[in-house]
């Protein structure tokens, strides 16, 4: 989103907004780049993360501003390795079956396939659970910062 105003004036104005108590957030900031998430009282495993980045536009003196909306990023780690995992093990276990076939042996490898397919199957489910447990929060979050910058999120 565009806003008006210079980088400088809306990174201070999110960071003032944030450290309003009514508000329950904290933010990181450093150049031009700010993390926003709820209190540490608020949060749960699910609990979103806003990550922005600010930089100038060319033409005038407003603001381009670019982000994320999604879990905390530890949260992200825990589902690439989780999905990694699965898709691994089902991998692994289609090349152990396919060569057991291949040999006349029993394809028992390919319970691997199913296994893979179950986990990532849970990681899907656990994903859909975390959004809605979040939903209220990641709208708290996104309200703040149209709110403070006075730019609709698209």
């Amino acid at each position: 989103m565009v806003v008006h105003g210079p980088v400088d004036v809306q990174m201070a104005r999110l960071a003032s907004a944030v450290g309003r108590p009514e508000n329950r957030c904290v933010a990181r900031a450093a150049g031009h780049h700010i993390d926003i998430t709820v209190i540490r009282e608020d949060r749960h495993r699910w609990s979103p993360c806003v990550q922005l980045e600010l930089r100038p536009a060319d033409p005038d003196a407003d603001t381009i501003v670019e982000g994320l909306v999604g879990p905390h990023p530890n949260v992200w780690t825990l589902f690439a390795f989780a999905n990694i995992t699965a898709g691994l093990v089902a991998a692994l276990g289609l090349m152990l079956g396919l060569t057991q076939w291949s040999l006349d042996q029993s394809p028992w490898g390919l319970w691997a396939v199913l296994g893979g397919a179950i986990m990532a199957g849970g990681m899907y489910v656990a994903s859909q659970i975390g959004q809605r447990c979040a939903a209220a929060q990641t709208r708290q979050l996104i309200t703040l910062v149209e709110r403070t910058l006075g730019a609709t999120i698209t």
